[in-house]
């Protein structure tokens, strides 16, 4: 059944259930669309206060999309067309307009389609690319879509204008190994902006490259680091007052850990012009909270080796994988928020993953025996195709016949704010209880108003918050159930639960769940909550 039908059939079969209740958390409206197998899943998509999208491939040719209002309800519903076995890439979201980039394993045939959000106007265009050409980044900009990632462990940047259909490759490649990290825009100069990961002997640091509508580049320029150190990651961003940014983590150069650099905090620079104005680095070693998510020994013990390490003029070496996340600007500071986790294994002799054919972590399915083409983009990132997400352990021996990938564990989130030049003035931290899963994705939403911070995760059918003011806790972790509020209901399991911070005081909260009731029986629904904090 699509979403449309779906939707339509609320006053006569009930099968979309829609409630509103009060918690702590003030009230919450929850929607309820029953799945019917493993080959259905829903992609969300935040529009703000205008609402959200839902997408859900509804055969093998066909998928939906519906847009619903801030209350949950129908705004319109349009359906598109595929080929036979194409799946979901990636999207991207301009202003009023969302795209949806799909393909399907090993093949050179995509599909964009352009959905207008206002009106539901799905406009198709379908061309011809590079065969395994393994995409990390995807993003449009004044009718011309740009895809980077890699053929042939080569970095590749193509773009693709809507007008004539015909793929592009753009900039010229970089000496040593590189890694496209991200692509952004200069909207004022018309420029496309590419940064680069490049590792060169034993040093790494980041290229950005500026280029023009033409395909020409017309600026270059490296951050580099002292020369003890190697920057890891970056991620470059261009702010609405024309500011350029880029943030990401850094190591000590050489030192290796498992075949790969070891994080040892993160990194901020400004790149307005042909040579960065300043490059600051701030070691976790630095931070008053960052080892808060140890037990209290732990914690006073790793604190007595930093201080003896820096009583020595030396820094203690740490080893720490992060996932950073995108930067805001909040009146004359820069807020920087991260994640920290590490990979765990299992013995197996048996190469696969749990998500095998599953549809709680099957929303679309890519050719790979049951894997979500977003999570393997996302996850084939981490694997070294985007060192946005930089892998420590990626030369070692991951995959081997006795060592099965069993998921990323999250330990801590750290919040931390930097003045505009880019001195570190305050940090936090917000543990994670028990959190694994099998996408490397982030977790922590955050909402900022005035100077207090509420940082907010989904683990399990529950919402875990904390707000902090600098490096003062306001409000320590609170949780609360995402509960189907309908009378006699169990729910027995939780799935790709995901929380989104949406608009005004309100989060977005979704996932799948299995609800046991004596008196209705058991359903599987996908779910969607509104909740407000």
């Amino acid at each position: 059944m699509e979403i449309k039908q779906v939707i339509k059939s609320v006053s006569l079969l009930g099968v979309l259930i829609l409630f509103c209740f009060n918690t702590f958390a003030q009230s919450v409206n929850r929607i309820e669309i029953p799945t019917r197998g493993d080959d259905q899943a829903f992609q969300v998509i935040s529009l703000g206060e205008e609402g959200i999208l839902l997408l859900t491939k509804t055969g093998k040719l066909t998928f939906n999309v519906t847009k619903l209002d801030a209350n949950f309800q129908q705004a319109w519903s349009a359906n598109g067309e595929l080929e036979e076995n194409q799946s979901i890439v990636d999207f991207y979201k301009d202003g009023r307009d969302v795209y949806f980039l799909f393909s399907k394993y090993n093949s050179d045939l995509y599909q964009i389609f352009k959905i207008s959000t206002g009106i539901g106007i799905i406009q198709k265009f379908f061309f011809e690319n590079i065969r395994r050409f393994e995409i990390s980044e995807f993003k449009v900009h004044n009718d011309v879509a740009y895809m980077a990632g890699l053929v042939k462990e080569e970095p590749v940047l193509l773009s693709i204008n809507f007008n004539r259909m015909q793929p592009r490759i753009l900039a010229g490649g970089i000496k040593g190994t590189a890694n496209i990290s991200s692509i952004d825009f200069d909207v004022e100069n018309d420029l496309l902006i590419v940064s680069y990961s490049v590792k060169k002997g034993r040093s790494s640091y980041m290229a950005v490259k500026r280029i023009n509508p033409n395909g020409k580049i017309v600026e270059q320029l490296t951050v580099e680091p002292e020369e003890d150190y190697g920057l890891l990651t970056g991620k470059l961003f261009s702010l609405e007052d024309g500011t350029q940014l880029m943030i990401g983590n850094y190591g000590y150069k050489g030192y290796q850990s498992n075949g790969g650099p070891m994080s040892q905090g993160l990194y901020i620079s400004k790149v307005d012009g042909e040579t960065p104005e300043y490059l600051k680095l701030h070691s976790f070693t630095d931070f008053k909270n960052f080892f808060n998510f140890l037990p209290q020994k732990q914690q006073e013990k790793i604190e007595r080796k930093i201080k003896k390490k820096k009583d020595r003029g030396d820094e203690l070496k740490l080893n720490y994988r992060v996932l950073v996340h995108d930067i805001i600007k909040k009146d004359n500071q820069y807020i920087l928020v991260a994640e920290v986790f590490y990979p765990e294994f299992r013995n197996n002799n048996v190469y696969g993953t749990p998500y095998y054919g599953n549809m709680w972590g099957n929303p679309f399915g890519y050719g790979y025996g049951g894997y979500n083409s977003l999570y393997m983009m996302r996850y084939s990132r981490y694997l070294g195709l985007n060192s946005w997400a930089w892998n420590p352990w990626m030369y070692s021996n991951y995959g081997n016949n006795s060592q099965q990938f069993d998921g990323f564990r999250y330990t801590h989130a750290i919040v931390a704010g930097v003045d505009l030049n880019g001195k570190l003035m305050w940090d936090n931290s917000f543990s994670f209880d028990n959190v694994k899963t099998m996408e490397l994705k982030e977790k922590v939403k955050i909402k900022s108003e005035g100077d207090e911070i509420t940082l907010v995760y989904s683990n399990k059918g529950k919402l875990i918050s904390k707000i902090v003011k600098g490096n003062d806790v306001v409000e320590g972790v609170k949780s609360i159930d995402i509960s189907s509020q309908k009378e006699g209901d169990k729910i027995r399991d939780t799935a790709t639960d995901d929380i989104e911070y949406w608009y005004k005081d309100y989060y977005l909260a979704w996932g799948y769940q299995r609800i046991a009731n004596k008196t209705e029986g058991t359903r599987r629904v996908f779910y969607l909550n509104k909740i407000s904090f």
